[in-house]
C-alpha cells in the first residue's frame, strides 16, 4: 500500500509518526491505507539445512539477497529443505514474496515452501506441487494469510527430484518474503 504525505511517499519499510509515536498502521475514514511491512529475508540468516537425499544432487545458493535451493535428479534422488529463520508473526497476518519462482521438470518431483519449525515439522503449507512441468512466480500481488499470526516461525524452502537419468530439476527461487 503506497502512503503519500505532502507529496512524498512513505516506503512501508519506513515508520509513521503520529504525536511521537511510531504507527504500524494508518487508517483514513476507517479504511486501512498504510501498513508497515517486516523484512524476513533479505535479512533472516540460513537457520538449517537438511540434505534428505544424496548429496550430490541437492544444492543451496544464497547470496544475502537471492536464495536458490536445486535438487538434481541424477542416479539418486536428490531432496532437501532450507530453513530461514527464525522470525515472529506477532502483529501481522499477512506474507507475500518478492519473485518467488518454483518450478518442476521432472514428474518425481515436488516443492513446497511452508511456515514450520526448526526440524521442518510444517505448521502451514503456503505453496505445494507435484506437477511436471509446475512453472510459477508468486510476487506482492500474491498474498498469503498467515493462520496463526502469533506465531515463531521459519520458512521453509523444500525441493525433491526423483532419481533420473535425464537430469530434471526442482527448484526455488527467491528475492524476498515480506510480513505485512
Amino acid at each position: 500500500m503506497a502512503l503519500y504525505y505532502n507529496s512524498n511517499n512513505v516506503p512501508q519499510s519506513n515508520n509513521v509518526y503520529h504525536n511521537s509515536n511510531a504507527n504500524n498502521k494508518v487508517y483514513h475514514n476507517n479504511n486501512l491505507v498504510w501498513q508497515k511491512q517486516k523484512t524476513i529475508y533479505p535479512g533472516v540468516p540460513v537457520a538449517n539445512t537438511q540434505n534428505l537425499g544424496y548429496a550430490a544432487y541437492f544444492t543451496v545458493t544464497n547470496t544475502g539477497s537471492h536464495i536458490k535451493v536445486d535438487a538434481f535428479g541424477g542416479t539418486e534422488r536428490g531432496y532437501g529443505r532450507v530453513m530461514l529463520g527464525g522470525f515472529s508473526t506477532i502483529g501481522y497476518s499477512k506474507l507475500f514474496f518478492a519473485n518467488l519462482r518454483a518450478y518442476i521438470t521432472n514428474s518425481f518431483s515436488h516443492i513446497k515452501v511452508a511456515l514450520g519449525d526448526i526440524n521442518g515439522n510444517v505448521v502451514q503449507q503456503l505453496i505445494y506441487s507435484e506437477a511436471n512441468g509446475f512453472d510459477a512466480t508468486y510476487t506482492a500481488a500474491n498474498v498469503f494469510n498467515i493462520n496463526s499470526a502469533n506465531g515463531n516461525y521459519y520458512l521453509i524452502l523444500e525441493v525433491e527430484s526423483g532419481a533420473t537419468h535425464l537430469g530434471k530439476n526442482a527448484i526455488i527461487e527467491m528475492n524476498g518474503c515480506y510480513l505485512i
